[in-house]
């Protein structure tokens, strides 16, 4: 259970900065990871197995294994990010779909996760629009 509150938290918290104990952090995509960006949350696949430690200094070729391993997002030291920003992570509905199936691939045969990812989808389509 703990796994798919985890899950939820990522589908729904806004893709802006995360503070933690005074700690600034900004999610990126793993296509824009440039050398010598610091990791600020390790990083894990679905199974919670830990591929990346917290405070590693990372490197485009790193980002390109974190893509096949299907990671897409990762967060790294720095400044919060504009709300201009924010609003292009996924930019088309198809981006949008794509990602959350990436958080929610899963768990998607439990009928009621299926029913949150369509609203969760729904929901930011929506905001996606305004």
């Amino acid at each position: 259970m703990h796994s798919d509150t985890n899950l939820l938290h990522n589908c729904l918290t806004p893709d802006i900065i995360i503070k933690r104990s005074q700690e600034k952090m900004k999610k990126i995509a793993v296509e824009k990871i440039e050398d010598g960006m610091v990791l600020a949350r390790k990083v894990s696949n679905s199974s919670g197995n830990t591929l990346v430690s917290k405070g590693v200094s990372l490197t485009a070729a790193l980002g390109r294994r974190l893509k096949n391993w299907g990671i897409h997002y990762v967060y790294i030291e720095g400044e919060e990010q504009s709300a201009e920003e924010s609003n292009t992570i996924a930019s088309s509905p198809e981006e949008l779909k794509t990602h959350l199936l990436s958080k929610f691939s899963s768990v998607m045969e439990n009928p009621i996760m299926e029913r949150l990812f369509v609203a969760v989808y729904q929901y930011r389509l929506q905001k996606n629009s305004r």
